[in-house]
């Protein structure tokens, strides 16, 4: 009779052991699966978004450029009436006016730059995007094998989604079932420990007795013992 309550308690430890070791491991799932959902989210966003954002940029180079070709034309023309002046009061009104035009170059080209610089900008995040994009599709595909692996997990929640658009909405069903998953281990471990109590309770004769799955079988057997 001993024997049979000593593995009856040692079957319980097991079985708590197994579902806490599976609800760690839903747990890490479901953040890792919540993570890359959100990065997949934010990576379609941008890409959506890329094609008006380089249309608006060509835009601004396009206006940036035709400015600077009138500042450049500017320039000439001032210059070229800086050489013609006669008279100091002439002289010193062409002179400004030069500065004007070359201040309203140099202004130009910088709004020329920024807007190249800001072309090379987006065009190197959509590099890295795309890039981001191809390994959130792998992991998607390691993530799927994890989820598969927990028979709790419903196959058609756990297939690897096809491309990078499927994977939010993959996320999602996946994290639905991995919360049921998790809600089913949780109730699990509580049928354990209240089986492990019972059992406590009933080898000790005291009804109150507290236990729980873990240690089970070291309390059983001071029982035993004590009795």
């Amino acid at each position: 009779m001993s024997e049979a309550l000593l593995r009856l308690a040692d079957e319980l430890e097991r079985r708590d052991e197994r579902a806490a070791a599976e609800l760690g491991e839903v747990e890490r799932l479901a953040a890792d699966v919540e993570r890359t959902g959100a990065a997949a989210r934010e990576a379609i966003g941008f890409l959506d978004s890329l094609p008006d954002a380089l249309a608006a940029l060509a835009r601004e180079q396009e206006a940036v450029a035709a400015a600077r070709a009138e500042a450049e034309a500017a320039l000439a023309e001032a210059e070229s009436r800086e050489r013609d002046a006669r008279g100091e009061q002439e002289t010193l009104t062409a002179a400004r006016a030069v500065q004007h035009a070359r201040d309203d170059l140099r202004d130009a080209v910088s709004r020329l730059e920024r807007a190249q610089a800001g072309r090379a900008r987006l065009e190197g995040e959509e590099a890295a995007r795309r890039s981001e994009a191809a390994g959130l599709e792998r992991e998607a595909a390691g993530l799927s094998e994890r989820l598969a692996a927990i028979s709790r997990v419903a196959h058609e929640a756990a297939a690897a989604p096809d491309g990078l658009r499927e994977l939010p909405e993959w996320a999602a069903r996946a994290r639905g079932a991995l919360l049921v998953a998790g809600a089913g281990l949780s109730s699990e471990r509580d049928r354990v420990a209240r089986e492990a109590t019972e059992l406590v309770a009933s080898v000790s004769g005291d009804p109150l007795a507290l236990a729980g799955a873990r240690g089970v079988r070291e309390r059983v057997a001071r029982a035993l013992s004590d009795g």
